[in-house]
Protein backbone atom coordinates (compact mmCIF):
# COMPACT_ATOMS: atom_id res chain seq x y z
CA UNK A 1 0.00 0.00 0.00
CA UNK A 2 2.95 2.23 0.72
CA UNK A 3 4.25 2.16 -2.64
CA UNK A 4 1.04 2.29 -4.14
CA UNK A 5 0.75 5.78 -2.47
CA UNK A 6 4.34 6.70 -3.71
CA UNK A 7 3.40 5.92 -7.46
CA UNK A 8 0.41 7.92 -6.91
CA UNK A 9 2.60 10.87 -5.65
CA UNK A 10 4.93 10.22 -8.41
CA UNK A 11 2.34 10.22 -11.31
CA UNK A 12 -0.48 12.37 -9.55
CA UNK A 13 -1.94 13.63 -13.17
CA UNK A 14 -4.90 15.43 -14.01
CA UNK A 15 -6.22 15.04 -17.92
CA UNK A 16 -4.66 18.38 -19.66
CA UNK A 17 -8.10 19.35 -20.98
CA UNK A 18 -11.65 18.58 -19.61
CA UNK A 19 -15.20 18.37 -21.34
CA UNK A 20 -18.67 18.30 -20.72
CA UNK A 21 -20.80 14.79 -19.26
CA UNK A 22 -24.00 14.54 -20.52
CA UNK A 23 -26.53 11.58 -20.89
CA UNK A 24 -27.10 10.08 -23.92
CA UNK A 25 -29.97 11.31 -26.56
CA UNK A 26 -29.79 8.74 -29.29
CA UNK A 27 -30.02 10.61 -32.91
CA UNK A 28 -31.03 9.09 -36.47
CA UNK A 29 -28.00 8.85 -38.93
CA UNK A 30 -28.42 8.70 -42.27
CA UNK A 31 -25.27 7.16 -43.24
CA UNK A 32 -26.23 3.79 -43.37
CA UNK A 33 -22.88 2.73 -41.63
CA UNK A 34 -23.47 4.33 -38.68
CA UNK A 35 -26.84 3.30 -37.52
CA UNK A 36 -27.41 0.90 -35.30
CA UNK A 37 -24.38 2.50 -32.88
CA UNK A 38 -24.92 3.68 -29.90
CA UNK A 39 -21.61 5.25 -29.45
CA UNK A 40 -22.42 6.94 -32.87
CA UNK A 41 -25.84 7.27 -32.56
CA UNK A 42 -25.25 9.53 -28.98
CA UNK A 43 -22.82 11.80 -30.56
CA UNK A 44 -24.09 15.40 -31.62
CA UNK A 45 -24.83 15.94 -35.19
CA UNK A 46 -22.09 16.26 -37.66
CA UNK A 47 -21.36 19.87 -37.99
CA UNK A 48 -21.28 22.16 -40.71
CA UNK A 49 -18.11 24.95 -41.21
CA UNK A 50 -20.59 27.99 -40.08
CA UNK A 51 -21.28 26.31 -37.25
CA UNK A 52 -18.13 25.05 -36.05
CA UNK A 53 -16.49 28.66 -37.09
CA UNK A 54 -18.72 30.72 -35.15
CA UNK A 55 -17.68 28.10 -31.68
CA UNK A 56 -14.32 27.79 -32.20
CA UNK A 57 -14.12 31.42 -32.28
CA UNK A 58 -13.26 33.43 -29.00
CA UNK A 59 -13.80 36.48 -29.67
CA UNK A 60 -12.92 39.30 -26.82
CA UNK A 61 -16.00 41.90 -25.38
CA UNK A 62 -15.44 45.13 -27.17
CA UNK A 63 -17.40 48.04 -28.09
CA UNK A 64 -16.41 51.73 -28.67
CA UNK A 65 -17.73 53.00 -25.97
CA UNK A 66 -14.99 51.08 -23.97
CA UNK A 67 -12.67 53.73 -24.76
CA UNK A 68 -14.07 56.01 -22.74
CA UNK A 69 -13.45 53.92 -19.39
CA UNK A 70 -10.85 54.47 -17.26
CA UNK A 71 -7.19 53.54 -17.75
CA UNK A 72 -7.08 50.68 -15.53
CA UNK A 73 -10.14 49.39 -16.90
CA UNK A 74 -8.81 49.83 -20.19
CA UNK A 75 -5.88 47.87 -19.42
CA UNK A 76 -7.44 44.74 -18.18
CA UNK A 77 -9.92 44.77 -21.42
CA UNK A 78 -6.94 44.32 -23.28
CA UNK A 79 -6.19 41.27 -21.31
CA UNK A 80 -9.25 39.67 -23.18
CA UNK A 81 -6.63 39.35 -26.44
CA UNK A 82 -4.63 36.62 -24.45
CA UNK A 83 -7.25 34.17 -24.80
CA UNK A 84 -7.87 35.54 -29.22
CA UNK A 85 -8.88 32.90 -31.37
CA UNK A 86 -10.05 34.02 -34.94
CA UNK A 87 -11.24 30.74 -36.93
CA UNK A 88 -9.08 29.79 -39.86
CA UNK A 89 -9.24 27.09 -42.27
CA UNK A 90 -7.11 25.16 -40.03
CA UNK A 91 -9.51 24.94 -37.40
CA UNK A 92 -12.14 23.94 -39.59
CA UNK A 93 -9.71 20.89 -41.42
CA UNK A 94 -8.86 20.04 -37.68
CA UNK A 95 -12.41 19.47 -36.81
CA UNK A 96 -13.96 17.88 -40.10
CA UNK A 97 -10.94 15.24 -39.40
CA UNK A 98 -11.82 15.12 -36.47
CA UNK A 99 -15.49 14.31 -36.85
CA UNK A 100 -14.52 11.69 -39.60
CA UNK A 101 -11.78 9.68 -37.49
CA UNK A 102 -14.39 9.19 -34.18
CA UNK A 103 -17.11 8.09 -36.19
CA UNK A 104 -15.41 5.55 -38.54
CA UNK A 105 -13.55 4.36 -36.01
CA UNK A 106 -16.66 3.33 -33.59
CA UNK A 107 -17.84 1.86 -36.87
CA UNK A 108 -16.39 -1.87 -36.10
CA UNK A 109 -16.44 -1.32 -32.36
CA UNK A 110 -20.25 -1.62 -32.35
CA UNK A 111 -20.65 -2.57 -28.28
CA UNK A 112 -23.94 -4.73 -29.16
CA UNK A 113 -21.87 -6.63 -31.40
CA UNK A 114 -20.32 -10.83 -30.41
CA UNK A 115 -16.85 -9.57 -31.46
CA UNK A 116 -16.54 -6.66 -29.05
CA UNK A 117 -17.90 -8.95 -26.27
CA UNK A 118 -15.58 -11.48 -27.59
CA UNK A 119 -12.83 -9.55 -26.40
CA UNK A 120 -12.72 -9.44 -23.00
CA UNK A 121 -13.58 -13.01 -23.12
CA UNK A 122 -10.11 -13.48 -25.13
CA UNK A 123 -8.30 -11.00 -22.94
CA UNK A 124 -6.38 -7.86 -24.71
CA UNK A 125 -3.05 -9.42 -23.99
CA UNK A 126 -3.51 -12.13 -26.36
CA UNK A 127 -5.42 -9.96 -28.81
CA UNK A 128 -2.21 -7.26 -28.65
CA UNK A 129 0.49 -10.15 -29.00
CA UNK A 130 -1.62 -12.09 -31.99
CA UNK A 131 -1.83 -8.59 -33.83
CA UNK A 132 -3.52 -9.31 -37.20
CA UNK A 133 -3.84 -12.03 -39.70
CA UNK A 134 -3.57 -11.73 -43.61
CA UNK A 135 -7.16 -10.13 -44.02
CA UNK A 136 -6.37 -7.70 -41.25
CA UNK A 137 -8.54 -9.24 -38.71
CA UNK A 138 -7.48 -9.38 -34.91
CA UNK A 139 -8.02 -12.57 -32.82
CA UNK A 140 -11.33 -11.38 -31.63
CA UNK A 141 -12.85 -11.38 -35.34
CA UNK A 142 -12.56 -7.51 -35.56
CA UNK A 143 -11.44 -5.86 -38.65
CA UNK A 144 -10.25 -2.25 -37.27
CA UNK A 145 -11.73 0.83 -39.45
CA UNK A 146 -9.70 3.38 -37.06
CA UNK A 147 -7.23 5.68 -38.75
CA UNK A 148 -4.41 8.13 -36.89
CA UNK A 149 -2.75 11.42 -37.38
CA UNK A 150 -0.91 13.87 -36.70
CA UNK A 151 -0.63 17.31 -36.58
CA UNK A 152 3.31 18.83 -36.62
CA UNK A 153 3.70 22.58 -37.04
CA UNK A 154 6.00 25.80 -35.31
CA UNK A 155 5.41 26.49 -31.35
CA UNK A 156 2.41 29.42 -31.33
CA UNK A 157 0.93 28.91 -34.48
CA UNK A 158 -2.45 26.76 -32.80
CA UNK A 159 -1.81 23.40 -33.54
CA UNK A 160 -3.30 22.75 -29.56
CA UNK A 161 -5.58 25.37 -30.23
CA UNK A 162 -7.47 23.67 -32.78
CA UNK A 163 -7.55 20.56 -31.51
CA UNK A 164 -9.14 21.40 -28.26
CA UNK A 165 -11.66 23.72 -29.84
CA UNK A 166 -12.63 20.73 -32.16
CA UNK A 167 -12.56 18.39 -29.41
CA UNK A 168 -14.93 20.70 -27.01
CA UNK A 169 -17.68 20.67 -29.58
CA UNK A 170 -18.19 17.08 -28.84
CA UNK A 171 -18.88 16.00 -24.88
CA UNK A 172 -16.47 13.89 -23.54
CA UNK A 173 -18.08 11.57 -21.35
CA UNK A 174 -21.46 9.77 -22.29
CA UNK A 175 -23.74 8.74 -20.08
CA UNK A 176 -25.71 5.53 -21.47
CA UNK A 177 -28.40 3.40 -19.28
CA UNK A 178 -31.25 2.28 -21.90
CA UNK A 179 -30.68 2.18 -25.87
CA UNK A 180 -33.59 0.44 -27.79
CA UNK A 181 -35.52 -0.67 -24.67
CA UNK A 182 -32.77 -2.65 -23.82
CA UNK A 183 -30.61 -1.89 -20.67
CA UNK A 184 -26.76 -0.95 -21.84
CA UNK A 185 -25.20 0.86 -18.79
CA UNK A 186 -21.97 2.57 -19.70
CA UNK A 187 -19.74 5.03 -19.94
CA UNK A 188 -18.57 6.66 -23.09
CA UNK A 189 -15.80 7.96 -23.67
CA UNK A 190 -15.83 10.28 -26.56
CA UNK A 191 -12.21 11.76 -26.32
CA UNK A 192 -9.33 12.16 -23.92
CA UNK A 193 -6.40 13.98 -24.60
CA UNK A 194 -2.75 13.88 -22.80
CA UNK A 195 0.84 15.62 -22.48
CA UNK A 196 3.56 13.40 -23.36
CA UNK A 197 4.74 12.61 -20.03
CA UNK A 198 8.66 14.75 -19.81
CA UNK A 199 10.32 11.51 -19.66
CA UNK A 200 8.85 10.06 -22.59
CA UNK A 201 8.63 6.68 -21.15
CA UNK A 202 6.00 4.39 -22.03
CA UNK A 203 5.32 3.24 -18.31
CA UNK A 204 4.18 7.00 -17.59
CA UNK A 205 2.03 7.56 -19.90
CA UNK A 206 0.25 4.33 -19.00
CA UNK A 207 0.27 5.66 -16.23
CA UNK A 208 -1.08 9.01 -16.57
CA UNK A 209 -3.86 7.21 -18.51
CA UNK A 210 -5.00 5.25 -15.84
CA UNK A 211 -5.68 8.49 -13.44
CA UNK A 212 -7.05 10.81 -15.93
CA UNK A 213 -9.65 8.10 -16.74
CA UNK A 214 -10.32 7.70 -13.20
CA UNK A 215 -10.48 11.58 -12.85
CA UNK A 216 -13.01 11.60 -15.30
CA UNK A 217 -15.07 8.48 -14.75
CA UNK A 218 -14.82 8.43 -10.89
CA UNK A 219 -13.31 4.73 -11.72
CA UNK A 220 -10.26 3.49 -9.58
CA UNK A 221 -8.04 1.78 -11.91
CA UNK A 222 -5.14 3.47 -10.60
CA UNK A 223 -4.54 1.93 -7.11
CA UNK A 224 -6.11 -1.39 -8.77
CA UNK A 225 -3.82 -1.99 -11.77
CA UNK A 226 -0.56 -0.16 -10.32
CA UNK A 227 -0.07 -2.09 -7.79
CA UNK A 228 0.68 -4.75 -9.62
CA UNK A 229 4.07 -4.70 -10.02
CA UNK A 230 3.59 -1.56 -12.26
CA UNK A 231 5.33 -3.11 -15.49
CA UNK A 232 5.35 -1.99 -18.52
CA UNK A 233 4.01 -5.32 -20.11
CA UNK A 234 1.04 -5.83 -17.83
CA UNK A 235 -0.54 -1.79 -18.15
CA UNK A 236 -0.42 -1.95 -22.29
CA UNK A 237 -3.31 -4.78 -22.12
CA UNK A 238 -5.03 -2.77 -19.40
CA UNK A 239 -4.68 0.42 -20.95
CA UNK A 240 -5.88 -1.24 -24.12
CA UNK A 241 -9.19 -2.98 -22.21
CA UNK A 242 -10.33 -0.26 -20.45
CA UNK A 243 -10.16 2.19 -24.11
CA UNK A 244 -12.46 -0.73 -25.51
CA UNK A 245 -14.59 -1.17 -22.42
CA UNK A 246 -15.42 2.92 -22.24
CA UNK A 247 -16.19 3.12 -25.98
CA UNK A 248 -12.58 5.76 -26.55
CA UNK A 249 -13.71 7.65 -29.26
CA UNK A 250 -10.08 9.36 -29.80
CA UNK A 251 -6.75 9.77 -28.12
CA UNK A 252 -4.77 12.63 -28.18
CA UNK A 253 -1.13 12.73 -27.72
CA UNK A 254 0.19 16.15 -27.35
CA UNK A 255 3.85 17.65 -27.15
CA UNK A 256 4.81 14.22 -28.65
CA UNK A 257 8.65 15.92 -29.67
CA UNK A 258 9.33 14.75 -26.17
CA UNK A 259 9.89 11.37 -27.39
CA UNK A 260 13.06 12.65 -29.11
CA UNK A 261 14.58 12.75 -25.70
CA UNK A 262 14.26 9.26 -24.50
CA UNK A 263 17.06 6.34 -24.61
CA UNK A 264 17.10 4.73 -27.95
CA UNK A 265 14.44 2.90 -28.64
CA UNK A 266 12.17 4.13 -26.77
CA UNK A 267 10.26 6.28 -28.64
CA UNK A 268 10.04 3.49 -31.23
CA UNK A 269 8.24 1.50 -28.63
CA UNK A 270 5.64 3.77 -27.79
CA UNK A 271 4.97 4.47 -31.42
CA UNK A 272 4.34 0.57 -32.08
CA UNK A 273 1.68 0.69 -29.48
CA UNK A 274 -0.03 3.76 -30.81
CA UNK A 275 0.33 1.84 -34.56
CA UNK A 276 -1.53 -1.56 -32.46
CA UNK A 277 -3.83 0.88 -30.73
CA UNK A 278 -5.35 1.82 -34.35
CA UNK A 279 -4.97 -0.83 -36.27
CA UNK A 280 -5.39 -4.00 -33.92
CA UNK A 281 -7.59 -2.66 -30.89
CA UNK A 282 -9.39 0.16 -33.10
CA UNK A 283 -8.69 3.27 -30.85
CA UNK A 284 -8.08 6.07 -33.19
CA UNK A 285 -4.80 8.33 -31.93
CA UNK A 286 -4.00 11.58 -32.83
CA UNK A 287 -0.20 12.75 -32.17
CA UNK A 288 0.50 16.58 -31.95
CA UNK A 289 4.09 17.86 -31.97
CA UNK A 290 6.31 20.27 -33.10
CA UNK A 291 9.06 19.60 -35.93
CA UNK A 292 11.18 18.49 -33.83
CA UNK A 293 8.83 15.09 -33.57
CA UNK A 294 9.08 14.64 -37.45
CA UNK A 295 11.41 12.22 -37.69
CA UNK A 296 9.95 10.21 -35.30
CA UNK A 297 7.18 10.19 -37.04
CA UNK A 298 8.79 8.82 -40.18
CA UNK A 299 9.11 5.83 -39.31
CA UNK A 300 6.42 3.47 -37.20
CA UNK A 301 3.55 5.55 -37.13
CA UNK A 302 3.02 5.74 -40.71
CA UNK A 303 2.29 2.32 -40.85
CA UNK A 304 -1.10 3.62 -38.61
CA UNK A 305 -1.86 5.99 -41.21
CA UNK A 306 -2.20 3.64 -44.35
CA UNK A 307 -5.44 4.53 -46.85
CA UNK A 308 -6.93 6.21 -43.65
CA UNK A 309 -8.19 9.10 -45.98
CA UNK A 310 -6.56 11.64 -43.35
CA UNK A 311 -3.54 12.30 -44.04
CA UNK A 312 -1.06 14.73 -41.77
CA UNK A 313 -1.14 18.52 -41.29
CA UNK A 314 1.77 20.86 -41.36
CA UNK A 315 0.53 24.13 -39.65
CA UNK A 316 3.79 26.61 -40.73
CA UNK A 317 3.56 30.38 -40.01
CA UNK A 318 0.88 32.26 -41.82
CA UNK A 319 2.50 33.96 -45.21
CA UNK A 320 2.41 37.33 -45.64
CA UNK A 321 -0.09 38.58 -48.26
CA UNK A 322 -4.30 37.42 -48.45
CA UNK A 323 -3.81 34.95 -45.00
CA UNK A 324 -2.05 37.83 -43.03
CA UNK A 325 -4.18 40.53 -44.10
CA UNK A 326 -7.41 38.65 -43.09
CA UNK A 327 -6.02 37.79 -39.66
CA UNK A 328 -4.58 40.90 -38.74
CA UNK A 329 -7.73 43.22 -39.75
CA UNK A 330 -10.19 40.48 -37.56
CA UNK A 331 -7.03 41.24 -34.99
CA UNK A 332 -7.01 45.05 -35.11
CA UNK A 333 -10.62 46.24 -34.53
CA UNK A 334 -10.08 45.16 -30.77
CA UNK A 335 -8.56 48.18 -29.54
CA UNK A 336 -9.24 49.95 -26.15
CA UNK A 337 -6.69 53.31 -26.64
CA UNK A 338 -8.93 56.50 -26.58
CA UNK A 339 -8.91 57.15 -30.69
CA UNK A 340 -8.68 54.13 -32.72
CA UNK A 341 -5.09 53.97 -34.86
CA UNK A 342 -6.25 52.86 -38.53
CA UNK A 343 -4.46 49.86 -39.89
CA UNK A 344 -2.26 50.50 -42.72
CA UNK A 345 -0.33 48.38 -45.08
CA UNK A 346 2.62 49.76 -43.21
CA UNK A 347 1.05 48.64 -39.92
CA UNK A 348 0.21 44.97 -41.39
CA UNK A 349 3.71 44.77 -42.41
CA UNK A 350 5.68 45.73 -39.49
CA UNK A 351 3.58 43.51 -37.40
CA UNK A 352 4.23 40.26 -39.65
CA UNK A 353 8.24 41.48 -39.23
CA UNK A 354 8.19 41.97 -35.93
CA UNK A 355 5.93 38.33 -35.50
CA UNK A 356 6.99 36.56 -38.89
CA UNK A 357 3.70 35.36 -39.33
CA UNK A 358 3.53 33.63 -35.96
CA UNK A 359 -0.21 34.15 -34.28
CA UNK A 360 0.58 33.78 -30.84
CA UNK A 361 3.62 36.41 -31.26
CA UNK A 362 1.05 38.61 -33.07
CA UNK A 363 -1.27 38.53 -30.76
CA UNK A 364 0.48 39.03 -27.66
CA UNK A 365 2.62 41.61 -29.60
CA UNK A 366 -0.88 43.65 -30.15
CA UNK A 367 -1.75 43.37 -26.36
CA UNK A 368 1.53 44.54 -25.34
CA UNK A 369 1.69 47.87 -27.76
CA UNK A 370 -1.77 48.67 -26.09
CA UNK A 371 -0.62 48.45 -22.83
CA UNK A 372 2.05 50.65 -23.81
CA UNK A 373 0.07 53.30 -25.03
CA UNK A 374 -2.11 53.65 -22.50
CA UNK A 375 0.76 53.55 -19.81
CA UNK A 376 2.78 55.93 -20.75
CA UNK A 377 1.11 57.11 -23.87
CA UNK A 378 -0.45 60.26 -22.72
CA UNK A 379 -2.82 61.81 -24.54
CA UNK A 380 -2.00 60.16 -28.21
CA UNK A 381 -2.14 56.66 -27.34
CA UNK A 382 -1.58 55.97 -30.64
CA UNK A 383 0.15 52.45 -31.97
CA UNK A 384 2.89 53.39 -34.27
CA UNK A 385 5.64 51.22 -35.74
CA UNK A 386 8.18 52.97 -33.71
CA UNK A 387 5.79 51.62 -30.76
CA UNK A 388 5.53 48.57 -31.84
CA UNK A 389 9.70 47.70 -32.46
CA UNK A 390 10.13 49.01 -28.82
CA UNK A 391 7.35 46.91 -27.25
CA UNK A 392 8.96 44.04 -29.20
CA UNK A 393 12.61 44.72 -28.43
CA UNK A 394 12.36 45.03 -24.87
CA UNK A 395 9.33 42.80 -23.82
CA UNK A 396 9.82 40.18 -26.10
CA UNK A 397 13.69 39.28 -26.21
CA UNK A 398 13.92 35.63 -25.49
CA UNK A 399 12.35 34.89 -29.03
CA UNK A 400 14.01 37.63 -30.97
CA UNK A 401 17.29 35.61 -32.14
CA UNK A 402 14.18 32.73 -33.43
CA UNK A 403 12.65 34.57 -35.04
CA UNK A 404 16.19 36.77 -36.37
CA UNK A 405 16.69 33.45 -38.12
CA UNK A 406 13.76 33.49 -39.67
CA UNK A 407 14.11 36.40 -41.14
CA UNK A 408 17.31 35.84 -42.83
CA UNK A 409 15.19 32.66 -44.93
CA UNK A 410 18.27 30.73 -44.61
CA UNK A 411 17.94 27.37 -44.36
CA UNK A 412 21.04 26.51 -42.92
CA UNK A 413 20.47 28.41 -40.52
CA UNK A 414 16.85 27.28 -39.64
CA UNK A 415 17.99 23.83 -39.58
CA UNK A 416 19.62 25.00 -35.69
CA UNK A 417 15.89 25.58 -34.53
CA UNK A 418 14.15 22.45 -35.84
CA UNK A 419 11.07 23.80 -33.08
CA UNK A 420 10.22 26.15 -35.82
CA UNK A 421 11.80 24.55 -38.92
CA UNK A 422 12.49 21.44 -39.91
CA UNK A 423 15.44 20.02 -41.53
CA UNK A 424 14.94 19.48 -45.25
CA UNK A 425 16.51 15.68 -45.21
CA UNK A 426 13.91 15.30 -42.13
CA UNK A 427 11.22 16.62 -44.21
CA UNK A 428 11.52 15.10 -47.51
CA UNK A 429 12.25 11.64 -45.56
CA UNK A 430 8.23 12.53 -43.75
CA UNK A 431 6.90 13.31 -46.94
CA UNK A 432 8.15 10.11 -48.75
CA UNK A 433 6.93 7.92 -46.03
CA UNK A 434 3.17 9.17 -46.15
CA UNK A 435 1.41 7.52 -48.74
CA UNK A 436 -1.30 10.01 -48.79
CA UNK A 437 -1.11 13.68 -49.24
CA UNK A 438 0.04 15.99 -46.44
CA UNK A 439 -1.74 18.75 -45.71
CA UNK A 440 0.71 21.78 -45.79
CA UNK A 441 -0.57 25.63 -44.86
CA UNK A 442 1.38 28.42 -44.64
CA UNK A 443 4.95 29.54 -45.09
CA UNK A 444 6.40 26.37 -45.68
CA UNK A 445 3.63 25.45 -48.57
CA UNK A 446 5.22 27.84 -50.57
CA UNK A 447 8.51 26.23 -50.02
CA UNK A 448 8.07 23.01 -50.90
CA UNK A 449 9.75 21.58 -54.23
CA UNK A 450 8.72 17.83 -53.73
CA UNK A 451 5.51 18.28 -56.44
CA UNK A 452 3.57 14.33 -55.76
CA UNK A 453 3.49 15.82 -52.19
CA UNK A 454 1.52 19.16 -53.16
CA UNK A 455 -1.78 18.54 -54.21
CA UNK A 456 -2.14 19.94 -58.17
CA UNK A 457 -5.22 20.81 -59.94
CA UNK A 458 -5.50 17.93 -62.69
CA UNK A 459 -7.25 19.89 -65.02
CA UNK A 460 -5.45 22.99 -64.96
CA UNK A 461 -2.07 20.91 -65.15
CA UNK A 462 -3.37 19.31 -68.51
CA UNK A 463 -4.38 22.62 -70.02
CA UNK A 464 -0.85 23.96 -69.17
CA UNK A 465 0.99 21.05 -70.33
CA UNK A 466 -1.44 20.90 -73.75
CA UNK A 467 -0.76 24.52 -74.24
CA UNK A 468 3.30 24.07 -73.80
CA UNK A 469 2.87 21.12 -76.53
CA UNK A 470 0.84 23.36 -79.02
CA UNK A 471 3.89 25.55 -78.68
CA UNK A 472 6.61 23.20 -79.61
CA UNK A 473 7.67 21.97 -76.02
CA UNK A 474 8.63 18.21 -75.80
CA UNK A 475 6.65 16.04 -73.60
CA UNK A 476 8.90 15.74 -70.74
CA UNK A 477 9.87 18.71 -70.91
CA UNK A 478 6.24 20.40 -70.67
CA UNK A 479 5.36 18.45 -67.88
CA UNK A 480 8.01 19.91 -65.90
CA UNK A 481 7.25 23.28 -66.98
CA UNK A 482 3.88 23.13 -66.17
CA UNK A 483 4.96 21.68 -62.50
CA UNK A 484 7.07 24.53 -62.41
CA UNK A 485 4.37 27.34 -62.98
CA UNK A 486 2.10 25.61 -60.59
CA UNK A 487 4.25 25.58 -57.74
CA UNK A 488 4.87 28.67 -58.14
CA UNK A 489 1.28 29.86 -58.38
CA UNK A 490 -0.47 27.56 -56.13
CA UNK A 491 -3.45 29.64 -54.91
CA UNK A 492 -3.82 31.08 -58.85
CA UNK A 493 -6.46 29.58 -60.42
CA UNK A 494 -6.76 31.90 -63.26
CA UNK A 495 -6.27 29.70 -66.84
CA UNK A 496 -5.35 33.00 -68.62
CA UNK A 497 -2.70 34.22 -66.08
CA UNK A 498 -0.84 30.30 -65.59
CA UNK A 499 -0.72 30.24 -69.74
CA UNK A 500 1.39 33.50 -69.49
CA UNK A 501 3.35 32.58 -67.44
CA UNK A 502 3.85 29.02 -69.18
CA UNK A 503 4.71 30.87 -72.33
CA UNK A 504 7.18 32.57 -71.04
CA UNK A 505 8.93 29.99 -69.01
CA UNK A 506 8.95 28.21 -72.45
CA UNK A 507 10.56 31.81 -74.14
CA UNK A 508 13.09 31.09 -70.97
CA UNK A 509 14.07 27.82 -72.00
CA UNK A 510 14.16 28.30 -75.89
CA UNK A 511 16.70 31.49 -75.08
CA UNK A 512 18.63 29.16 -72.61
CA UNK A 513 19.29 26.24 -74.72
CA UNK A 514 20.11 29.01 -77.46
CA UNK A 515 22.78 30.15 -74.95
CA UNK A 516 24.20 26.60 -74.19
CA UNK A 517 23.92 25.62 -78.14
CA UNK A 518 24.35 28.88 -80.38
CA UNK A 519 24.32 27.83 -84.25
CA UNK A 520 27.19 28.62 -86.22
CA UNK A 521 26.38 30.88 -89.37
CA UNK A 522 29.52 30.84 -91.70
CA UNK A 523 30.19 27.01 -91.33
CA UNK A 524 26.90 25.64 -92.58
CA UNK A 525 27.27 22.77 -94.61
CA UNK A 526 24.52 22.57 -97.19
CA UNK A 527 22.13 20.19 -95.33
CA UNK A 528 22.87 22.36 -91.84
CA UNK A 529 21.23 25.44 -94.28
CA UNK A 530 18.55 23.16 -94.92
CA UNK A 531 18.30 22.09 -90.86
CA UNK A 532 17.84 26.24 -90.80
CA UNK A 533 15.40 26.23 -92.82
CA UNK A 534 13.19 24.23 -91.61
CA UNK A 535 13.55 25.40 -88.14
CA UNK A 536 12.48 28.58 -89.31
CA UNK A 537 9.53 26.89 -91.10
CA UNK A 538 8.72 25.39 -87.83
CA UNK A 539 9.05 28.96 -85.78
CA UNK A 540 6.61 30.73 -88.24
CA UNK A 541 3.77 27.47 -87.12
CA UNK A 542 4.35 28.32 -83.51
CA UNK A 543 5.02 32.22 -83.65
CA UNK A 544 5.77 33.86 -79.81
CA UNK A 545 3.36 35.51 -78.15
CA UNK A 546 4.48 38.70 -76.69
CA UNK A 547 2.90 41.14 -74.21
CA UNK A 548 1.44 43.94 -75.68
CA UNK A 549 4.21 46.65 -74.24
CA UNK A 550 7.13 44.18 -75.54
CA UNK A 551 9.08 46.59 -77.93
CA UNK A 552 9.52 43.33 -80.68
CA UNK A 553 5.73 44.88 -81.72
CA UNK A 554 7.13 47.69 -83.25
CA UNK A 555 9.13 45.64 -85.89
CA UNK A 556 6.89 43.41 -87.90
CA UNK A 557 9.01 42.39 -90.47
CA UNK A 558 12.97 42.90 -91.32
CA UNK A 559 12.05 45.66 -94.30
CA UNK A 560 9.76 47.90 -91.93
CA UNK A 561 11.28 51.84 -92.74
CA UNK A 562 12.22 53.41 -89.65
CA UNK A 563 9.89 55.78 -89.20
CA UNK A 564 7.44 53.38 -89.06
CA UNK A 565 9.44 51.87 -86.19
CA UNK A 566 9.32 55.19 -84.45
CA UNK A 567 5.56 55.65 -85.19
CA UNK A 568 4.58 52.34 -83.52
CA UNK A 569 6.97 52.85 -80.32
CA UNK A 570 4.67 56.22 -80.15
CA UNK A 571 1.69 53.94 -80.04
CA UNK A 572 3.33 51.45 -77.69
CA UNK A 573 4.22 54.78 -75.19
CA UNK A 574 7.66 53.77 -74.81
CA UNK A 575 9.43 56.41 -76.68
CA UNK A 576 8.52 59.97 -76.61
CA UNK A 577 6.13 61.87 -79.00
CA UNK A 578 7.84 64.65 -81.27
CA UNK A 579 5.41 67.05 -79.28
CA UNK A 580 6.47 65.74 -76.05
CA UNK A 581 10.12 66.62 -77.44
CA UNK A 582 9.12 70.04 -78.18
CA UNK A 583 8.55 70.88 -75.23
CA UNK A 584 11.88 70.26 -73.28
CA UNK A 585 13.32 72.19 -75.47
CA UNK A 586 14.24 75.57 -73.75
Amino acid sequence: MERNSNLEAIYHYAPSLVGVQVDAEYKPQEITGYKNNPFIEALPPIFEEEYVASKVARLPDHAEEQRKLGKQTRLHLIQQIADYVEPLPSHLVVEQRLSRLIRHGYKARNPLTREAVRQFNIGFKDILESGLNEDGVNLAGIRSTASGFAILGVSGQGKTTAIESSLLLYPQVIHHSVYNCQPFIRKQLVWLKLNCPHDGSLKGLCLNFLQAVDSLLGTNYFRKFSSKGSSVDILLPIMAHIATLHGLGALVIDEIQNLSFMKSGGAERMLNYFTQLINTIGVPVILIGTFKAMKLLSGSFSQARRSTGQGDMIMDRLVEGDEWDHFIQRLWKYQWTKAGTKLTDSLKHEMYELSQGIVDIAVKLYMLAQWEAISFGEEKERLTIGLLRSVASRHMQLVQPLLKVLKRNDPSAKMLVDDLYPRWDVLDQFLRNAEEKINVQGEMRSKLIRDENIELEQNIFLELVKTALDFGVAAENAEELAKKVLLRNESVTDLIRLRKELLQEVELAAAAADIISPASSESQTKSGEKNRSNKRTANKTVPVIQDVDDLRNAVTSNSIPSEEIYENLVDLGVVPTSEDLSKLLV
